[in-house]
């Protein structure tokens, strides 16, 4: 366990930051740039890190990147294919929806400081420009203790330790994609007037934990539609975990959550969002999404950070 979290970028086992950016960027279409100077540009990315890393390492500075199906098969075409990457199957049930979405190469920073996160997404965005347009930049931050916008707390169940290494990171594929991750990524607005038009009862029911202290409802009164009954993965009992980085967004007139989860299979994030999207048998299915919209959905292979290095002079 302890070689493959030596070979994974910090930022994908590391916990979440008070304030993250998150940016995404697609290829420029014909993708002209041979692969050195594909190279070199994806280099500037640790050599921003370290210059700006340098005036304020309490920050906790951290830039991970990835990349999705299409985004691979582009930029590295004469390297093996993660063996589960694919492009994000869309879903919808209902008035329900999960759609997916464009994004080549994506980008989360996270510090202790916006400003350095801000600093970092500009350079990044002009280093770039050559081989691919920013199309979306989503800040982050960390509200009250942990919670997100519908004032309940977030990401209470992520692993840790050993577990946290062995649900993240990649140990099965070839040696190069080994300390990876895959990462699912979707940006969900809150139908903020509909929330607070139900009782708090009804609400800790659709989470399925209280509102105030976090505990989670016993199971006689937690209801088989709860948020986190039916986002949790279990495989004969035993439940299979990822690592959820979310964080909050927006302001008062617009706000939701970047779900951005982290996991060694992305059968795993999959499974999860098929139970909360699809109706089971008794027409149960998360009843969280009657209140948040998904707006994109994309899915990212996370490489080591030993991938990484070889971009560097």
């Amino acid at each position: 366990m302890q070689h493959l979290s030596e070979l994974a970028q910090p930022g994908v086992l590391s916990n979440p930051t008070q304030f993250a950016e998150y940016l995404t960027f697609t290829l420029n279409t014909p993708l002209t740039a041979d692969q050195d100077k594909i190279n070199d540009c994806l280099s500037h990315a640790s050599v921003i890190l370290k210059d700006i890393n340098q005036k304020d390492p309490s920050a906790c500075l951290s830039v991970t990147m990835g990349f999705s199906f299409n985004g691979w098969q582009q930029l590295f075409p004469n390297e093996p294919m993660p063996a589960q990457l694919h492009p994000f199957k869309a879903m919808s049930d209902g008035n329900r929806s999960f759609p997916s979405t464009v994004g080549d190469i994506f980008f989360m920073i996270k510090s202790q400081r916006m400003d350095f996160n801000f600093q970092v997404a500009k350079h990044i965005a002009k280093s770039l420009h050559t081989i691919a347009g920013l199309i979306e930049d989503v800040q982050g931050y960390q509200y009250l203790d942990n919670r997100d916008m519908i004032d309940f707390v977030d990401g209470t169940e992520n692993p840790t330790g050993n577990e946290r290494i062995e649900s993240v990171l990649v140990a099965e594929d070839v040696e190069l994609h080994q300390g990876g991750s895959y990462l699912v990524v979707q940006k969900y607005i809150d139908r903020q007037h509909d929330w607070d038009s139900q009782t708090t009862e009804y609400q800790e029911q659709v989470v399925g934990r209280r509102k105030m202290d976090n505990i989670e409802l016993d199971d006689d009164e937690k209801p088989a539609w709860a948020h986190n009954a039916k986002s949790k993965v279990e495989i004969d009992g035993i439940e299979i975990k990822m690592l959820r980085q979310n964080r909050p967004f927006g302001n008062a007139m617009e706000h939701g959550t970047m779900f951005v989860g982290f996991a060694a299979t992305p059968s795993v994030i999959e499974t999860s969002l098929t139970q909360m999207m699809y109706a089971d048998e008794n027409g149960h299915y998360d009843r969280l999404l009657d209140f948040v919209e998904a707006k994109t959905g994309t899915l990212y292979f996370i490489p080591s950070q030993s991938f990484l290095d070889q971009f560097e002079a």
